[in-house]
Parts: C-alpha cells; structure tokens; sequence
C-alpha cells in the first residue's frame, strides 16, 4: 500500500491548461447525452486551431487499504491530440455516438478542482495513506460556465454542467468515501484558479 498517492495533474498538464486562457474555445466533443449529461472517458475540446482532449482513465493503484491491494482509481489527464474525429461506434448508419456542442466564448480562468485524502487507522489514529486526485475542471468563460467532473473516485464518466454554478452540482467530498470499521479519512476540497 502506497502511503502517498499523487493523481494531479502534471506540470506540463496545467501549463497546456494555463496557454488555455484568453483564447476562444469554439466547441466540444462529448458522448450524447441520451440518459445522462456524461461522457465515458473523454471530452474533445476544440480552441482556435488547436485540438484538446481530457481524457478520464482507470489506473491500477496500490490503494489505501492493505487487504485489498490494488485498485482501480480514475485518473484525469489534459493533452493537446490530433482530432480522432466523431465516434459512430453504435446505433443507426450516421447515428453517432458522440455530439458537438457550440461554445464560441472566450476562456477568462480555468479552476481545478482537487481532492486531498487522509486515511487513517481508527484504533491508532496513524496516518495510513493519502490520496490527492483532480475532482475535475471548471472553464469560466464570458457568459456561463462549463462543470466537467468525475463522480466517484473510480467512475470513468465525466459529467457535464453549464450554468453559473455549475461546481454545485458536484456534490460533497465525504460522500465520496466509504470506509469499513478499521479506517476513517479526513477529506478537502481545494478550487485552484490557474489564472
């Protein structure tokens, strides 16, 4: 079991972010939204000439808790990529799987939102493990903004919020974690403005 989990962003990654603001993003790539305002694994965003996606993978972790072992943790991960193009993966002929939704405002601050865990033993009160993960992603622009956000820690889909608050949709970090009788956590939520 690992005693210090790093999942955030990389350097690279939040400066790809940061070169973000300022510029128009025109649209995005998501998967339709036929039963839920979620797209599994990816978001395709589209800025000037330039293709981004924000990828949200599992990864095999040495997790927090040793009579488990490995566990399967979603990680987010922001790139610059060449355009894959639409998803036509299922339903009818020219019935895709994946919509592009107009944005065509300019991006003023993008906020990471980052979860910090604390696992600890409930009968020595020790320190067992610590876990620092990206939440997700608010782009605020001129006149709305856009909520992109895992919802538990495995969960490979992104949810998708637009409004002025659309971080409020989220939920709360403590009903993330479930813990057994041997563990307990202590858990913060951190909004980090990259502008």
């Amino acid at each position: 079991m690992q005693k210090q989990i790093n999942k955030l962003f990389t350097e690279k990654e939040i400066n790809i972010l940061k070169s973000l603001i300022g510029q128009k993003i025109d649209k995005i790539r998501h998967d339709r939204f036929d039963y839920t305002n979620t797209s599994f694994r990816r978001i395709t965003f589209f800025v000037g000439d330039k293709v981004y996606e924000l990828l949200n993978e599992a990864e095999e972790t040495d997790f927090m808790w040793d009579d488990y072992g490995e566990e399967a943790v979603a990680v987010f991960k922001f790139s610059e990529i060449e355009d894959k193009g639409m998803d036509y993966k299922y339903g009818f002929d020219n019935y895709p799987a994946q919509i592009e939704t107009p944005i065509n405002d300019v991006i003023k601050d993008i906020i990471v939102i980052e979860d910090n865990v604390k696992a600890y033993d409930y009968k020595t009160k020790a320190l067992v493990s610590e876990y620092d993960y990206v939440k997700g992603i608010i782009i605020e622009l001129n006149h709305s903004k856009y909520c992109f956000n895992r919802g538990i820690w495995f969960s490979e889909e992104i949810a998708i919020n637009k409004g002025q608050e659309p971080e409020s949709k989220i939920g709360n970090i403590d009903n993330d974690w479930e813990w057994g009788e041997d563990r307990y956590s202590i858990n913060t939520r951190t909004f980090r403005s990259l502008k």
